[in-house]
């Protein structure tokens, strides 16, 4: 109890001295509280229902997939999400009306279109849903005008499209769906909706919902009889479905079975904060570790005065260990406050992005906010350990002696461990050099992270190494300044090292995720650039029909045509990779340049697939490759040809006519043309016909892939920016106690002889050689993870680096240095003149 009370007792004393440690402990705190309350809000967050508002229960398909690997107490179960709906069959609904307590059952299917009248396409914030008469009750809607259509030919539109288009009952609209010429329509009513924001709907009769979806199912909606409880129905309705891939759904989870894309971007969210909270912690932890250890450093005195009064060395390391304690409990306030608006401004600026759903709320409950605080409080023990555990292990006059004189060698233990640290960094980067895709960048990061565990172990001895280097250079250019930089650097290397190596971080770390992803993003526009040799491309916002190709091709110019979609595979467990349908089948080679390795896409046919290099795993062409598509279904497929341009488009390249029924929508994204060279093909008449269709060239077209890649390139920035932003922090305010201490040494230069202006000329100098060092070793840990992950991400191991990014980096650096050492040293010896002049 007298150990921790001295430790309160020096807090309140040394309140300056410890200033720098309470600002890196609030900064952890804050990362890992923001971390901790995404990742909550993520998994609590439910999409509002909205189509399905007006039913108590609803029935869908399962989407996940379940793989279970090993036996016995080595057992373990992985789920992968679908991306694409999983359909339950259409018999199913007289097996729910068999269910005790159910009154009714309401099949509901949703097939985006495209609205038009007068030959204009009406302008909708969302892509218009068609959908069958009878499931208008599920939402529900509710006739306001006109009847409810009988006929195939007959539409009944919704009351905001309705007044948007100032559409009323005798209007004609054409609707561009998955027949191949846009079918007229007849408006018979206009319906209206109350307490719901669905997807703008238009109503046709069910036998032609049926027609157009080929009899699909997206959705069973069941009204549970009157009196009935629906947890009652929703218990026998799970009874009778157990053991198919269905699920039932009541309450807030109704959401989940209309908006899929919604529980997706969630678990991006979830995964994103997850890897993002790790990287903190273990970047917060290399951070505290230096701060505190700094701060030991200026109390070595102090430490050795009460080992020589009697003090144990159990008792110094609780004693360390206790200030630490009291200090994390004090930052801890600030920083889960500060936590919890760094979270609502993440949470904003990724749901403006699209990265996270708006439905998305943020969620403070106590557990991240309990976890964040024990979570800093382990994390600076952590980092505390070592240093206590030295500062305890000194004998009395040991101590005293390094307080005077601070020890100029490595132990073996330390040097021994450096070493292992930095071959692990070089092992990891070596071993993993051939991976590409997201992998990359938490295993970057963690060879980083070896290696700059490694700089600081041995910092003292690259202190000395760089300061023989260097110092006479320094000593040329300031006879004067630059040799007492250059003297007081070498007396305190282990000063120096704690100082520099949080400016390492915040090169080595920056510079290798930052340049990674540029390197993608560079290496997917020189793919984007050179993978299409179609010079047109036709798309529109709700998609095309596949018939539409031979519309293309049809017109006069036309030398080939195909249509292409993205879609989502799984390889099993929880790997699932984006891939591309195309159609028709064997025609891609003329109108895509995948850059193919082995193989031919014209052989893309039937039951065939073709893949990346990067997924290949020792497979040969015509071996068999076994798959998951979007939607669960299981596919043996024969392997026709690898390519390597697959950045931006996708890991697996497969016949349409192989997903074409286990995709959400029917409808295709883009059709590709090639046309004769020079001449003039002339698609007016086309895009007359088919209002909404947008008709570009190959250049928007690789414009636009570019712009998906750089809108998932954008979250990595982010997170590269708030973690750069703490090692800033980390920079300046290491920098600021290690200046800040030196009071009684610029008193002695003063006293000495030396003027303000040279001593921070000096400061100047000392600033210059460890931005120099620490820019230096920076580089080297940058290189040395960069260059071979080059290799996977885009073939050859030259990374791309922009100048200007590379110069930003670099002066940032410069910039942190000479503020965090200037402006305290200016601080400094001003205080020491006014008192100077106080006592003259």
């Amino acid at each position: 109890m007298t150990v921790f009370w001295l430790a309160l007792r020096t807090l309140q004393a040394r309140r300056t001295a410890f200033l720098g440690s309470f600002v890196a402990l609030v900064c952890t705190c804050s990362l890992i509280t923001a971390c901790g309350l995404l990742f909550q809000s993520a998994l609590t967050s439910h999409p509002p229902a909205e189509r399905y508002r007006g039913v108590p229960l609803v029935v869908s398909g399962k989407q996940s997939l379940s793989f279970t690997y090993g036996s016995g107490d080595g057992k373990n179960t992985e789920h992968v999400s679908l991306p694409e709906r999983v359909r339950p069959t259409a018999d199913l609904a007289g097996q729910l009306s068999a269910v005790p307590g159910v009154a009714d059952v309401v099949t509901d299917v949703s097939l985006p279109v495209g609205i038009a009248a007068g030959g204009t396409e009406i302008a909708t914030s969302d892509t218009v849903q068609l959908h069958g008469w009878s499931s208008a009750r599920l939402t529900p809607y509710r006739l306001t005008h006109g009847r409810a259509p009988s006929a195939p030919g007959e539409v009944v539109v919704d009351s905001v499209l309705a007044h948007s288009a100032k559409l009323d009952p005798g209007a004609r609209v054409s609707l561009a769906d998955t027949d191949r010429v846009p079918g007229s329509y007849l408006v018979v009513g206009v319906a209206a909706h109350q307490h719901a924001h669905p997807a703008p709907a238009v109503f046709v009769t069910d036998a032609e919902a049926r027609r157009l979806t080929g009899g699909a199912v997206d959705v069973f909606g069941v009204y549970p009889a009157t009196g009935t409880a629906t947890a009652t129905v929703a218990t026998a309705v799970g009874q009778a479905l157990r053991g198919l891939p269905l699920t039932v759904r009541t309450g807030d989870s109704r959401g989940t079975a209309e908006f899929l894309d919604v529980d997706n971007a969630l678990e991006n969210v979830v995964a994103l904060s997850a890897t993002f909270g790790g990287i903190s912690m273990v970047v917060a932890l290399f951070v505290l570790a230096g701060t505190l250890a700094l701060s030991v450093q200026q109390r070595q005195r102090e430490l050795a005065l009460l080992r020589a009064i009697g003090a144990t060395g159990g008792q110094i390391r609780l004693l360390v260990c206790g200030e630490t304690l009291a200090l994390t409990a004090l930052a801890s306030v600030p920083g889960l406050a500060l936590g919890a608006v760094l979270a609502w401004i993440i949470r904003a600026v990724l749901a403006d992005h699209d990265v996270a759903p708006r439905a998305m709320r943020l969620d403070i409950g106590w557990i991240p906010l309990l976890v964040a605080a024990a979570a800093t409080a382990l994390t600076a023990q952590l980092a505390v350990l070592v240093t206590g555990r030295r500062a305890g292990r000194l004998h009395p006059a040991q101590a005293l002696v390094e307080a005077a004189v601070p020890a100029a060698r490595l132990g073996p233990g330390r040097l021994l461990l450096g070493l292992l640290c930095a071959a692990g960094g070089i092992i990891t980067v070596a071993a993993t050099s051939s991976l590409s895709g997201g992998v990359l960048t938490a295993i970057a990061a963690g060879a980083v992270m070896l290696l700059l565990v490694s700089a600081g172990l041995l910092g003292p001895l690259v202190s000395r190494l760089a300061l023989a280097l260097l110092g006479p250079f320094i000593r040329g250019l300031s006879r004067t300044t630059g040799f007492l930089a250059v003297a007081n650097s070498r007396a305190h290397t282990r000063r120096v090292t704690s100082v520099f190596i949080p400016l390492v971080l915040c090169t080595a770390l920056g510079g290798t995720l930052v340049f990674l992803q540029t390197s993608r993003s560079h290496a997917g526009h020189v793919q984007s650039r050179d993978r299409v040799l179609a010079d047109r491309a036709l798309d529109s916002r709700h998609g095309l029909p596949v018939s539409f190709v031979s519309t293309v091709r049809a017109v006069p110019g036309v030398t080939a045509a195909a249509g292409i979609t993205p879609t989502t595979v799984v390889t099993g467990g929880w790997d699932s990779y984006a891939a591309q349908a195309i159609t028709p089948e064997g025609g891609a080679s003329g109108l895509l340049d995948l850059d193919v390795a082995a193989g031919s896409l014209d052989d893309l046919r039937g039951n065939a697939v073709a893949m990346s290099t990067a997924q290949v795993h020792g497979k040969h062409i015509g071996d068999t490759v076994r798959l998951w598509l979007g939607d669960g279904t299981q596919r043996d497929l024969r392997l026709a040809a690898i390519y390597r341009r697959s950045i931006g488009f996708g890991d697996y390249l497969l016949p349409y006519a192989v997903v074409a029924r286990h995709t959400t929508s029917p409808l295709i994204q883009t059709v590709l043309a090639r046309t004769v060279p020079r001449a003039h093909v002339d698609f007016a008449e086309l895009a007359a016909a088919n209002p909404g269709l947008r008709i570009r060239d190959s250049a928007t077209l690789a414009s636009a892939d570019q712009d998906q890649e750089d809108l998932g390139a954008w979250t990595n920035y982010l997170l590269v920016a708030l973690l750069i932003a703490f090692a800033a922090i980390a920079v300046v305010n290491t920098l600021a106690m290690a200046t800040l201490a030196r009071g009684r040494e610029f008193a002695t230069l003063r006293l000495t002889g030396a003027t303000r202006h040279q001593v921070m000329r000096m400061v100047h100098w000392e600033a210059v050689l460890i931005t120099v060092i620490a820019l230096v070793v920076g580089t080297a840990i940058t290189a040395t993870t960069l260059v071979p992950f080059s290799e996977g991400i885009s073939g050859n191991g030259t990374p791309y680096v922009p100048p200007l990014w590379a110069a930003a980096l670099l002066g940032t650096a410069l910039l942190l240095a000479m503020a965090g050492s200037l402006l305290p040293a200016r601080a400094v010896l001003r205080a020491r003149g006014e008192e100077s002049s106080a006592t003259g």
